[in-house]
């Protein structure tokens, strides 16, 4: 049995993505946090996925890279909370480089904490 192709779906709407791109190093993204829910990395493992608004409007981060999952996990945030995340660089890891992040987050408690991985995470 062959798929048929169908003429319902919107090409030009899986052209873009909500998912945040971290490309270049200095790219971040800042917002408050509307959902924290499960998600999973490009290997299939667990990983929290964010849903935030944004100035640019609602965007999802896939925290699937190791050194953001882990600080993620520790800071453990939640809906209404801000966040600013930044790619700040690449570090040589076993199997080619590994982005490093660091992420600014606050409750609505007025609780700031900033999270910053140190290289040899």
């Amino acid at each position: 049995m062959t798929d048929k192709p169908t003429d319902d779906i919107n090409w030009d709407d899986m052209a873009s993505s909500a998912f945040v791109k971290f490309v270049e190093v200095g790219d971040e993204v800042y917002g408050t946090i509307t959902a924290v829910r499960p998600g999973t990395d490009f290997n299939g493992n667990p990983c929290p996925y964010l849903d935030l608004v944004t100035e640019d409007g609602e965007r999802t981060v896939s925290c699937g890279q190791a050194n953001l999952k882990a600080q993620i996990v520790a800071l453990k945030p939640r809906a209404g909370d801000t966040i600013r995340i930044t790619f700040t660089h690449e570090e040589k890891a076993e199997k080619g480089m590994r982005k490093m992040f660091t992420v600014e987050h606050s409750s609505p408690l007025g609780t700031v904490e900033t999270s910053s991985e140190e290289p040899g995470f």
